[in-house]
């Protein structure tokens, strides 16, 4: 028994023997350890007075915040989603579009004015190549409204054949977007009628005159119609002119056929651009007799000395 217990007590101390290079390590690491300890801690008392400086001046800020009343507004400000505020920033009005008369694309909203255009200058080029009035060599004795609306006919026929040319060859050949075509067609021929028979008055009366004016008429419509842009941004001048110019009520009688109707609106410019053909039947049938009566010496005149045609 005695000589168990004493190799028990010999193991023992063989192991404990064993285990002593590693005890000398940790000790030798714990000493490390409080050493670096000792270190970081001496270096952290020196640091100490200029953090608590720091945490001092932070405070202050902090209390003068507080009695600006500036603090919330920072607090509420921190907590923003910073994500949603740069949306906002980047985006802040989001529209949301109902379009109730979409044309799909710029040529088929530009062209009721073009083709309004197309109709007065087809109108003005016709009478520069045909005759308003019937050839003196004539041996019948006609009254001036019987040469007025003889003539006229010829004109407005041949206008009438210039619109389909122009409305037809919208759609079936430039592939122009018109939601009600038959109506599109019928007005160009309407707006046709009309224009010839303003610019052939003009011209019926006034002669060559009128022809100046036709060119002033058609140089003013094309500023002040609104046609290409919003009459709102013309100059004053435009926009005083603006309702009392033919091509207004017809450009927005084709915009009508184009876009799609709103039957106010096109009551409105038909009835309107009634007024100008009244207009016109007036000044053709009381004025073309005595103007041309006074005028005839001055042609006359002017011929002889070969300046005008």
């Amino acid at each position: 028994m005695a000589l168990k217990t004493s190799q028990t007590a010999a193991d023992v101390l063989h192991e404990a023997t064993a285990s002593i290079p590693d005890v000398q390590r940790i000790i030798e690491d714990a000493a490390q350890g409080l050493s670096a300890g000792d270190k970081d801690l001496q270096e952290a008392v020196t640091r100490f007075p200029d953090a608590v400086s720091r945490l001092q001046g932070l405070a202050q800020r902090i209390r003068t915040l507080e009695q600006q009343g500036s603090l919330e507004d920072l607090i509420a400000l921190l907590r923003r989603d910073a994500t949603k505020e740069s949306e906002f920033f980047a985006e802040p009005v989001i529209l949301k579009e109902n379009r109730l008369f979409p044309i799909p694309n710029y040529g088929s909203a530009m062209s009721p004015f073009f083709s309004t255009l197309s109709l007065w200058v087809g109108a003005l080029l016709l009478v520069s190549l045909l005759s308003v009035d019937i050839p003196k060599s004539s041996a019948t004795v006609y009254k001036s409204h019987q040469v007025y609306f003889g003539r006229f006919l010829t004109f407005c026929t041949i206008a009438i054949v210039q619109s389909l040319f122009v409305t037809i060859g919208d759609i079936a050949l430039l592939g122009t977007y018109v939601t009600n075509p038959g109506w599109f067609i019928f007005f160009g021929v309407l707006i046709s009628s009309l224009f010839m028979l303003i610019v052939y008055t003009l011209v019926s009366v006034f002669g060559n005159v009128g022809k100046a004016l036709e060119i002033v008429l058609l140089v003013l419509q094309l500023s002040g119609s609104g046609g290409t842009f919003p009459i709102q941004v013309t100059p004053a001048f435009f926009q005083v002119l603006h309702p009392f110019l033919p091509f207004t009520y017809a450009i927005s009688a084709m915009r009508e056929a184009v876009g799609g109707i709103v039957w106010e609106v096109v009551v409105r410019d038909v009835c309107l651009l009634g007024v100008y053909a009244a207009l016109a039947l007036i000044l053709g049938l009381t004025l073309k007799a005595w103007i041309n009566r006074i005028s005839s010496k001055i042609v006359r005149k002017a011929k002889e000395s070969e300046l005008l045609h």
